[in-house]
């Protein structure tokens, strides 16, 4: 899949303007402040239907307005368009794809595949965990799809369920509400098991092939040991070891809405062991491993969004991400300094 153009209307700093793109690599350059993230958050916002930046929707409004529209054509590898438009006004957004009203946003996922990397992916390794999860949510959604209704029925549960539990309850309907947490727990797991084992994999053969070490991979931290391997029964007994801390706290106590990921490298947590660099070249290598993963699985060319992670890199790991980067995949680099066309030489320019 390639982004042909897009048209922005009162989204952040734009207020009517037209972009056009190469298919391969495309450099979008100016000084800070000129809306090179703007663009490329744009870019984004129309395969997932929000913010890839975690901004809402009435922070992408132009200052003064009321609302905003995001008009982008794509095309495949047979040159088939597909036009994505994205409308908000007056808090309801509304989703076309070529000229017909959407059911769902997540009608979004399995068209169009978009990896956006930032400096602020350090936070994948640096921050907490509601952000891995964040990521990883998103991730597993774009490889399956439909991981995004089993986490939507999961989260209501949780909600309800927390919901019941600041009441005095009635002990039935406690039990109808663990069955329902229970059932859509087990129902979510498998997606982050086995996304995790092909993730696993995929940098394990990476990091084999090009002799680099030390190893890096991730693991699965979750609040209940042996979460993966925990049937229904299982469960049962776990929500009763943890009752009386749920009504003294009002909240569920274990599950997948609490659980980490863990970034290790030779078997020791990236947060404390590593150094910033080891960490920034850890989040690419995850993010060219997510690119390879949804083209492999899915049969879609992911395109990959670069905004401004080369200013933090020195010029070896700048040509070590290049290498990592298939050149078949559509690209956008965003950056204030122009010597990053000596990486992408050939790319086209496009000046803010």
């Amino acid at each position: 899949m390639e982004l042909n153009k897009i048209r922005l209307y009162n989204f952040r700093s734009y207020s009517d303007v037209e972009f056009e793109f190469a298919r391969d690599a495309n450099l979008i350059l100016g000084p800070n402040g000129s809306g090179k993230t703007n663009l490329m958050e744009a870019i984004a916002y129309t395969s997932i239907g929000k913010s890839v930046r975690y901004h809402l929707d009435n922070d992408l409004l132009r200052n003064g307005e009321e609302s905003f529209a995001v008009d982008a054509v794509y095309s495949d590898e047979e040159s088939i368009p597909l036009r994505i438009q994205l409308s908000y006004q007056e808090r309801k957004k509304l989703l076309k794809i070529n000229s017909k009203i959407a059911g769902r946003l997540s009608e979004l996922f399995s068209l169009v595949k978009v990896i956006y990397s930032a400096p602020e992916d350090i936070l994948l390794i640096n921050g907490g965990p509601s952000l891995r999860r964040q990521y990883f949510d998103l991730a597993i959604a774009q490889l399956f799809p439909d991981y995004l209704e089993k986490l939507r029925n999961y989260l209501q549960a949780v909600d309800q369920r927390n919901k019941l539990l600041k009441t005095e309850f009635d002990p039935q309907e406690k039990r109808a509400w663990d069955k329902r947490f229970i059932a859509t727990l087990l129902e979510l797991y498998p997606y982050r098991e086995k996304y995790l084992n092909l993730v696993n994999d995929v940098l394990k053969k990476s990091l084999e092939k090009e002799g680099s070490s030390p190893d890096f991979t991730l693991s699965y931290d979750p609040v209940q040991k042996d979460a993966f391997n925990r049937d229904e029964q299982g469960w049962e007994g776990s929500l009763k070891s943890v009752q009386s801390s749920e009504i003294k706290w009002q909240r569920s106590m274990i599950g997948a809405h609490l659980d980490d990921y863990l970034f290790e490298m030779e078997e020791n947590n990236m947060r404390s062991f590593a150094s910033q660099g080891q960490k920034r070249m850890a989040v690419i290598r995850l993010k060219a491993a997510q690119a390879q993963l949804i083209e492999t699985h899915t049969g879609i060319k992911p395109i990959l969004l670069f905004d401004d992670i080369f200013a933090e890199l020195d010029e070896r790991h700048s040509h070590q991400v290049r290498s990592l980067i298939d050149p078949n995949h559509q690209i956008f680099i965003a950056s204030p300094n122009e010597d990053i066309a000596k990486i992408f030489n050939g790319a086209k320019v496009i000046a803010l």
